[in-house]
């Protein structure tokens, strides 16, 4: 377990799961992409990781919260990828992005990501690819009635609702997979 891996379980910090981030990266090689967008940082895991793959590797990643600002900056530095890597504070619905990306990573606050998508897809290169994490959100967007809980219900319906819209783009097609907590893998037609 790596020190991030480490640091994020003691303090409960959501990650991406190793096979999600093996196939994240695995479909950045694939697509050839340089650049990488991602809305959510928490303590920049992913980002350092991507950045790695290629030292030509463009990483601008957005956060909101400020306790994981201070945590992901850190990381990035020690990590010597600070001249890849731009992060930017704010909310992704809110902040402006600059530039176009051939990979957009959506791992951001799930009850909004078809806002992110519907923002950030005019960011997205000719071949690019939109990467969606979560999509399965632990078994419960398939089984809803193993909660009780009404927040995660309703949390739930979303991600399905936008696994739906992701279905039913007639500009894009997207393929889900079971990685990690569930991945979908948007390009355009």
């Amino acid at each position: 377990m790596s020190d991030l891996e480490q640091y994020a379980k003691e303090h409960q910090v959501p990650i991406m799961m190793d096979d999600g981030l093996s196939f994240l990266l695995e479909k950045l090689q694939e697509n050839q992409c340089l650049s990488f967008l991602e809305l959510g940082t928490a303590i920049a895991r992913t980002s350092i990781e991507v950045a790695k793959l290629d030292p030509r590797m463009r990483v601008v990643t957005i956060e909101r919260n400020s306790e994981m600002i201070v945590q992901a900056k850190k990381n990035i530095e020690e990590s010597g990828l600070s001249d890849q890597i731009t992060l930017i504070e704010g909310d992704a619905l809110e902040v402006n992005v600059d530039g176009m990306f051939d990979c957009i990573f959506i791992d951001a606050a799930k009850a909004q990501y078809q806002r992110f998508f519907e923002k950030y897809c005019m960011h997205l290169n000719e071949n690019g690819i939109i990467v969606s994490d979560n999509m399965n959100f632990h078994g419960l967007v398939q089984h809803p009635e193993l909660t009780q809980n009404r927040n995660t219900r309703q949390l739930v319906r979303k991600i399905h609702d936008y696994h739906t819209y992701l279905a039913n783009l007639s500009d894009y097609e997207t393929a889900f997979y079971d990685y990690g907590d569930g991945v979908a893998v948007t390009r355009r037609k």
